[in-house]
């Protein structure tokens, strides 16, 4: 059956209102996975209205603590945790997380118990036990995040259709409670994610925060001012490392934290503008042998390699079925950018181009 866009009679906010509702009505428990982001925010205090006018006198809510975060926003976070009408766990955990350098992805450890970290936990923050040290990825974080919590529990997330193609792509592919899926990866079927605002845009999110009078995280203030994408991820990852000397800018004694752990960092810092991807990318341009040339001659942290391999036999095995959609130039071209995590959306354009 063809699917297609159309308009209908209502406003996002009054159907974002409704699908609150409908995940209360579906789960045991709810929680709102805050960030500190604006999204996040927005479905926050969704979720406080909706619960209020279902008798309830609280919010359950999570907060992941990455460690990499600026102190503006843990401050942010923090004036939350300490709202009469918020229940917040703040979970420091091991998790395991990327760092870009110059092309190159390797994997690190959040609250590393092998290094240093770039600042001390928070007294109120749930850690692991002592003795009990292991490292998460962020399905596991997910059974961890909701243990002794009974029955089905739904996470809402600010998750937004328009950020990407794959978070597009993630509300789409069902025909009926689109906004509610089961995490990519998942081992356990009781956790679902809810994503209510998925078709809002920024500028909705923003309009709603005004009108209301919710103020949002000064840090967005100082992103805007500097022309960065208002974020407040951790500065490792590929995108956010590509504007790390924004950082720098922005908040020099986080940027400078930051750097005594990761030293590297500063190599992403100075060189990444006279970085040559093309050069690198001409080096391995001889088809799907070329990509896996490149896995193993420049991609050596075991873990990422392993990742990239699994996306090399994977796309290998779309492009039988559709080679137009699916090219090695494609798939090289997220290998050089250190986007291998996810399955490769098809390319664009006559004959397969970007």
């Amino acid at each position: 059956m063809a699917r297609y866009k159309r308009y209908i009679d209502t406003d996002v906010v009054a159907e974002a209102l409704k699908r609150i509702h409908h995940v209360f009505d579906l789960f045991d428990t709810v929680a709102v996975c805050f960030s500190g982001g604006k999204d996040s925010l927005t479905c926050l205090h969704l979720t406080w209205q909706v619960a209020r006018q279902r008798g309830l006198d609280h919010v359950r809510v999570i907060f992941r603590d990455e460690e990499l975060i600026p102190s503006s926003v843990l401050d942010f976070v923090n004036g939350y945790r300490l709202e009469p009408w918020v229940r917040m766990r703040w979970f420091c955990l091991p998790l395991r997380g990327d760092q870009f350098v110059l092309g190159r992805r390797t994997t690190y450890v959040q609250w590393d118990r092998d290094r240093a970290w770039i600042r001390e936990m928070p007294p109120w923050a749930i850690r692991q036990p002592e003795g009990a040290y292991r490292v998460l990825d962020q399905y596991t974080a997910d059974e961890a995040c909701a243990a002794g919590w009974p029955g089905s529990v739904a996470f809402i997330t600010g998750i937004r259709a328009d950020e990407s193609l794959v978070r597009y792509r993630s509300v789409v592919n069902k025909l009926s409670e689109n906004y509610i899926t089961t995490p990519v990866g998942s081992t356990t079927a009781r956790i679902k994610t809810a994503k209510p605002i998925y078709d809002w845009t920024e500028n909705d999110v923003f309009k709603w925060l005004g009108e209301h009078g919710v103020a949002w995280c000064p840090l967005y203030n100082a992103q805007h001012l500097a022309g960065v994408g208002l974020r407040v991820s951790t500065p490792l990852h590929a995108e956010a490392a590509k504007r790390i000397d924004r950082l720098r800018a922005l908040d020099p004694e986080f940027y400078d934290r930051l750097l005594a752990v990761f030293p590297d960092m500063a190599l992403q810092d100075r060189y990444w503008r006279d970085f040559d991807g093309r050069g690198v990318k001409a080096r391995y341009a001889d088809g799907w042998e070329g990509c896996r040339r490149y896995i193993a001659e420049r991609i050596t942290d075991p873990g990422q390699r392993r990742a990239a391999l699994k996306r090399y036999r994977e796309t290998l095995k779309l492009a039988q079925r559709s080679p137009g959609s699916y090219t090695p130039v494609g798939l090289l071209d997220a290998l050089v950018s250190g986007s291998v995590k996810r399955t490769l959306l098809p390319t664009r354009g006559p004959g397969g181009a970007r």
